[in-house]
């Protein structure tokens, strides 16, 4: 029961089209002075605890330059703070701040509430059945991921994958 070549290419097509206008449709004030992702760095960064950037970047599945330029624009705009990690004085850990948490909550509500209003004329079960199938779809997508963007290893668990953006 193999998926055609032409339905997955089909589905791509819709999910960076769905991308786009989540990204249109949802994107809250405070997230156009971030960097794209920077919102998901803050809530990757909330449910893990304060860590090194490198195991953060293998969670996110994104490059350490990339990363780095997100830490340094919100340690910049207050939302992360850099330590030394006690066991390793020479390493440096990052942990979102009050102010990010704060930034975070307001960027959930403001995007639950915009899905709210966008899907004002659907029924509960069809948003229900939407969520189950993108459920699907990013548990499938997670278990076969061969590698990740960093190279080096795969994310420890999935838990970065269900971090609530």
């Amino acid at each position: 029961m193999a998926v055609s070549l032409d339905k997955a290419q089909s589905l791509i097509r819709e999910l960076y089209f769905v991308s786009r206008a989540f990204r249109a449709a949802l994107s809250h004030l405070d997230e156009e002075d971030l960097l794209p992702g920077g919102v998901g760095v803050l809530g990757s960064l909330e449910a893990r605890g304060p860590c090194r950037q490198v195991d953060l970047a293998v969670d996110l599945c994104i490059s350490p330059s990339t990363l780095s330029r997100h830490v340094a624009e919100l340690v910049r705009s207050g939302n992360i703070a850099r330590h030394a990690d006690p066991s390793d004085g020479r390493a440096t850990l990052i942990q979102i701040t009050d102010e990010g948490r704060v930034l975070l909550r307001r960027v959930r509500i403001s995007r639950a509430q915009g899905l709210q209003t966008a899907l004002a004329e659907w029924h509960e079960d069809e948003a229900e059945q939407a969520t189950s199938v993108v459920r699907k779809l990013r548990k499938t997508l997670a278990a076969v991921a061969p590698h990740t963007a960093v190279g080096a290893r795969r994310p420890d668990s999935t838990e970065s994958q269900e971090v609530d953006v």
